[in-house]
């Protein structure tokens, strides 16, 4: 087929190399002018490819899959408008350094600007947000260009994948034919071609580009922190967002024990589950940080944080609040200082950093006092956080995710959805030895494309994955359904039906703002019954009302395959008045426990 024309020649080529680059799922949007594209890879045994209709939902999907298997996925779609609609997670990709192949396929140059249909200027379409653009020539039976293409696409995948990983944009424009075809004229030229530009390097990429090694510290870097932090016992290791390899749980809580600080880390740092040592780890830290009197007085003297700021707020104001506090960020690339209190960037792998500190400290110091207060404020707010819940009859927010952390199995995978389930996951997630990989767009923080993401985290993982999201996320997703419903990856979709925007109702906002000005506005009720939508999808719905029945029906839905929603009802306003009373019964049982 590839020799029938220049197209399908030119769309073969580019399979084979990203094929010979490392890229295995190509995720198409149907379209007619991205045709050749898309029967190439199709027809390559070695793609396996995902037919998903809305372009931002596909977009989503491709970005969880690349999330979960750590590697770069390709996206495909037709000309005009229908690449824009990658925009928001192209954007996502940038922000979290998540390796994208965003491929457009275009009109060629003659049919731009002068009115023909489908078109729009798709030069540099995504702005900033790209590693790196190309718009490749029109397709010709030319050995020269030829290489250009195979060269072009390995150069796309080395950029996505080395140094900040991130998106970059290959445009394609295509003449007529866009069809599996024969032109006479382009196939015999294409026959005669010569070998390399025909078939490219049997087996290897065009191109082989040498990806550089991740680095640590130098060693007079290294030396410099380890004797600083070894002669300091008032410190915070703090880890951040870090969706890395679990070798990082393991060498951070060793280097915790070396400097004998507390941990704060969130789920999203994957050190609040899994079989490493997790003693050192304060899993109610945002509770404790709430606390002004507790933190005044045993306020840090130093932070070292590995990668992205914390979702706690708590974390930042209580910083922010004391600038005298000395902050060093680790982070091979970016600027994730958004408080600009840091007084030192190490620009580092986090991972290689905290391995080599381990074995760089001058002498291992053990737990003392101020330490161990903290730790010991870390239980006391868990206990007065699961009594708080304890004595609720209805299944609250919180509530949620104390049961799905009993239910998920070793090896899930948990999607958060920014608003207030990634704060929640934060807040009510225990530590557990199991083996639980947490995931949440935090790069840009927004609720679109939710959904879809979760569909490609699940299809890219092998187990068992569940989505815990709002009913406004889960809304603005709709068309991920259409794929939801499709798909049989294992994917439980857990719905916090609040009827609206409920992180609202924990701002300021909520109090200064008329009620029905802030419910039009901010709270935006839906009125819909949710399940009747899911349902309307041919997907299962289910509505619980206690915490056990989630813990059951969580442990049925994820042992078996296939997309299933639980809905979990709840009143946004008294969602507010807990979460404030369970603050103050934090703050209450640490001012009794000190």
């Amino acid at each position: 087929m590839r020799e029938l024309n220049a197209n399908l020649a030119w769309a073969a080529a580019i399979a084979d190399e990203l094929v010979h680059s490392g890229v295995r799922h190509v995720v198409v949007s149907p379209g007619s002018r991205s045709a050749p594209l898309a029967l190439a890879f199709g027809a390559h045994p070695d793609l396996e490819d995902t037919s998903i209709l809305d372009e931002r939902s596909a977009a989503f999907f491709a970005l969880g899959l690349a999330r979960v298997r750590r590697e770069p996925v390709a996206l495909l779609c037709t000309s005009g408008t229908a690449g824009a609609n990658y925009l928001p997670a192209t954007i996502e990709a940038h922000y979290s350094r998540i390796p994208l192949l965003l491929l457009t396929a275009d009109r060629p140059p003659e049919l731009r600007d002068c009115g023909a249909g489908q078109v729009i200027d798709q030069i540099k379409l995504f702005g900033p947000y790209v590693r790196f653009f190309c718009e490749l020539p029109t397709p010709a039976p030319e050995d020269a260009r030829m290489r250009f293409v195979r060269s072009l696409a390995c150069r796309a995948v080395a950029e996505a994948v080395g140094g900040v990983p991130g998106p970059v944009h290959l445009n394609i424009p295509l003449r007529e034919p866009l069809a599996a075809v024969e032109e006479p004229d382009q196939a015999e030229a294409l026959r005669a071609l010569r070998p390399l530009a025909r078939s490219g390097r049997p087996g290897a990429p065009f191109t082989r580009v040498v990806a550089p090694t991740p680095a640590g510290a130098s060693p007079e870097v290294l030396e410099r922190l380890a004797h600083a932090l070894s002669r300091e016992p008032r410190g915070w290791l703090v880890v951040g967002p870090a969706d890395s390899e679990p070798e990082l749980a393991g060498h951070v809580t060793r280097l915790a024990d070396g400097l004998g600080w507390p941990i704060l880390a969130e789920p999203l740092s994957q050190l609040r589950s899994g079989p490493h040592d997790r003693t050192r780890l304060i899993d109610a830290a945002d509770a404790v940080l709430r606390s002004a009197s507790f933190v005044e007085s045993h306020a840090p003297r130093v932070v070292l944080r590995l990668g992205a700021m914390p979702t706690s707020k708590a974390y930042r104001l209580a910083l922010e609040g004391r600038p005298q506090i000395e902050q060093i960020v680790v982070d091979p690339a970016g600027w994730n200082d958004p408080s600009a209190l840091a007084g030192e960037i190490v620009r580092a792998d986090p991972t290689i950093l905290a391995r080599d500190l381990v074995g760089a400290l001058v002498a291992p110091r053990g737990i003392d006092d101020w330490s161990e207060r903290w730790l010991g404020a870390g239980r006391v707010a868990r206990r007065a956080l699961d009594s708080a819940l304890d004595q609720l009859d209805s299944l609250s927010e919180p509530a949620v995710f104390r049961a799905l952390a009993e239910a998920v199995p070793d090896g899930a995978v948990v999607h958060c959805a920014s608003s207030m389930p990634v704060r929640d996951a934060d807040l009510f997630w225990p530590t557990t030895p199991r083996r639980v990989r947490f995931v949440a767009n935090r790069g840009a923080n927004g609720i679109d494309g939710t959904l879809s993401c979760a569909l490609g985290s699940a299809a890219g993982h092998a187990g068992p994955t569940v989505l815990v999201t709002g009913d406004l996320a889960l809304l603005h997703d709709l068309s991920g359904l259409v794929a939801a419903r499709r798909s049989e990856a294992n994917l439980l979709v857990v719905v916090i039906d609040n009827d609206g925007g409920g992180i609202f109702e924990m701002l300021p906002l909520a109090e200064s703002v008329a009620r029905p000005t802030f419910e039009r506005h901010f709270g935006t009720p839906h009125d819909l019954e949710l399940c009747e939508v899911v349902s309307g999808f041919g997907i299962p719905c289910h509505t619980v009302e206690r915490e056990k029945e989630l813990v059951a029906l969580a442990g049925e839905s994820l042992s078996r395959p296939g997309v299933e929603v639980v809905r979990v009802s709840t009143d946004r306003e008294q969602n507010a008045d807990l979460h404030r009373r369970m603050f103050s019964a934090v703050e209450a049982a640490l001012k009794a426990w000190v």
